[in-house]
């Protein structure tokens, strides 16, 4: 290939050797450094595409995972209450001492990492409550905690909300409620990650 030539050519229609009603075959001729750069090209939208689905799915994972965790928080608060981490609430007599002791431990330590969690979660939520009551919004605060905390399915919060303040929400406004909460509440937990 000569590295001389600068520009395509490109013949339409014409006679190549093809039989009559064919369309005819285009060629392009580049040189080796415009093809080299033609190419760089694409794998930089490539890679550049790559970095936003996957600034994408970070984000959805911090959703899910706050999601995920507000799921379990009554749970979790359930365990750091009523876990057993004393020798004198077991209750099981065929474990030896050494039997107890490693199970005492192990209750103690997910214990502790769960009270961890859910300071910060509690911290997350107080904030949450606080810019609501700040800005007027107390009712999606009030839907946050009634679904989260109280376990009330939306069709519920709908039912409930109206009963209590006469005020009729749409059938999604519940919904889109919690998850503006929710990925407020994303950030404060995990933070933000350096978009590079």
């Amino acid at each position: 290939m000569e590295e001389n030539v600068k520009a395509a050519e490109i013949e339409a229609g014409a006679d190549l050797g093809t039989p009559e009603g064919e369309q005819a075959a285009a060629c392009v001729i580049l040189t080796e450094e415009a093809l080299k750069t033609m190419l760089q090209e694409a794998a930089k939208t490539a890679i550049r595409e790559l970095k936003r689905e996957e600034t994408k799915e970070r984000k959805r994972n911090k959703y899910h995972d706050t999601f995920s965790l507000m799921k379990c928080y009554r749970d979790a608060v359930f365990h750091i209450e009523n876990a057993v981490s004393e020798g004198t609430q077991l209750e099981i007599q065929d474990m030896t001492e050494e039997q107890q002791e490693t199970y005492l431990r192990s209750v103690r330590r997910t214990r502790f990492r769960t009270m961890l969690m859910t300071a910060n979660v509690d911290k997350a939520i107080d904030e949450m409550a606080r810019r609501r009551v700040a800005a007027g919004r107390e009712l999606e605060y009030k839907v946050f905690d009634m679904y989260f905390m109280q376990g009330m399915a939306y069709e519920q919060i709908i039912e409930q909300v109206e009963k209590d303040t006469g005020e009729h929400l749409g059938k999604n406004t519940p919904r889109r409620w919690v998850t503006g909460i929710i990925n407020e509440m994303s950030v404060l937990l995990w933070g933000l990650e350096d978009e590079k």
